[in-house]
């Protein structure tokens, strides 16, 4: 699937205000934004992963969002989120 970023950009703020709770999940955002995109429970996953935007420009498509305070995750999910990076970047 051919990344519009623009597009990505207003099916996470529509998800977000339909279920405000996907902001701090990005599991959660993710199986949303691909039930949106018409996952097919009836295929299988090679055939899905190959229909729906890939979980990388999900997350990252939401992370900009936030970083524009479009979106707010709570704070426990910021500092969660912080801390993996701060381990992440330990790591290298």
């Amino acid at each position: 699937m051919k990344v519009n970023t623009n597009d990505m950009r207003h099916k996470i703020l529509d998800v977000v205000r339909l279920r405000p709770e996907a902001v701090n999940s990005d599991k959660l955002l993710i199986s949303l934004i691909w039930e949106k995109e018409g996952w097919a429970y009836n295929k299988g996953i090679l055939w899905n992963l190959h229909h729906v935007s890939s979980p990388e420009t999900i997350r990252r498509t939401r992370q900009k969002l936030v970083e524009e305070g479009l979106i707010k995750p709570c704070e426990e999910t910021t500092e969660a989120r912080y801390e993996d990076f701060k381990q992440a970047r330990m790591a290298l």
